[in-house]
């Protein structure tokens, strides 16, 4: 059986979120759960202080409820098992996780995902902005693992991204794969400007863009034709099968590509859809 804990709204102080992960409680029962050891602000309280504890120990499942805005870093570094949010949470959901699922019914703080070595990360609402991306000072950002997101994304979404996928249905910010590695990130809705600046390698999926993408893209990205891409077929399929449907009329359009950013030498690419192509 596993384990539901519901925020209760107790503080008002930033809470680390860290220990709230699968595998923290696999092998306690209640009353050890509630006695875990949580970080409010520069202090450390027992879980039970701000959550209600139910259910039983013993899985690999956990389900954490409520306004969860004011608690970061949840899932920070999970390896395992499955984790569900009901609420909106804080900065840095799911950072450098490395295996499991995380999926959240509600929209996330900045740095969801950042430096994400492997499982999958669902967000059936908003996105702040570095989703996937690097830290402050680090080289490297998404490493490998899923990124779906339902709604919108923020700003330098994927920067400094070295592998794994990311798929967004809504709008994103300005920086779309900055400094892009390698890797894949498709968006359904619209994009900021400066979309793969100093990006090296990886694709940039743009299906719904209507032939716009130089709108978006810096002068450095050189138009390099226009063709079906039936390869694509192949993310299709395994994104329907995550539960992230692509609708028929963008997923059979005609692409333009680009390469760059020619400015730095980078070979990555950005497909860009044409409507009634």
């Amino acid at each position: 059986m596993s384990l539901t804990i519901t925020w209760r709204g107790a503080t008002a102080l930033p809470v680390d979120g860290r220990t709230l992960k699968p595998a923290t409680f696999a092998v306690m029962s209640v009353d050890e759960a509630r006695r875990v050891a949580i970080r409010v602000g520069n202090g450390k309280v027992e879980l039970g202080e701000l959550f209600d504890v139910r259910g039983g120990g013993g899985g690999d499942g956990l389900t954490i409820e409520g306004d969860l805005r004011g608690v970061r870093g949840i899932g920070r570094r999970m390896a395992a098992g499955t984790m569900v949010l009901r609420g909106d949470v804080g900065a840095e959901l799911g950072a450098e996780m490395s295996g499991g699922i995380i999926e959240l019914h509600g929209s996330a703080g900045p740095y969801a995902g950042a430096e994400m070595r492997g499982g999958r990360l669902s967000i059936r609402g908003d996105a702040g902005d570095h989703l996937g991306a690097a830290y402050p000072g680090s080289r490297l950002g998404m490493r490998e693992g899923v990124i779906l997101v339902e709604g919108r994304a923020g700003e330098d979404v994927g920067a400094v991204m070295r592998r794994g996928l990311i798929a967004i249905r809504g709008d994103v910010g300005a920086g779309l794969g900055r400094g892009m590695i390698a890797g894949t990130a498709l968006v359904l809705g619209a994009v900021g400007r400066q979309a793969g600046a100093g990006m090296k390698r990886g694709s940039l999926i743009l299906p719904d863009l209507d032939g716009q993408a130089e709108a978006f893209l810096v002068p450095t990205f050189a138009p390099a034709g226009r063709y079906p891409a039936p390869f694509l077929e192949i993310y299709y399929r395994q994104l329907e099968a995550w539960g992230f449907a692509i609708p028929r009329a963008i997923s059979s359009r005609m692409l333009h590509r680009y390469n760059g950013d020619v400015l730095i030498g980078g070979r990555g690419e950005v497909l860009a859809g044409i409507r009634g192509g």
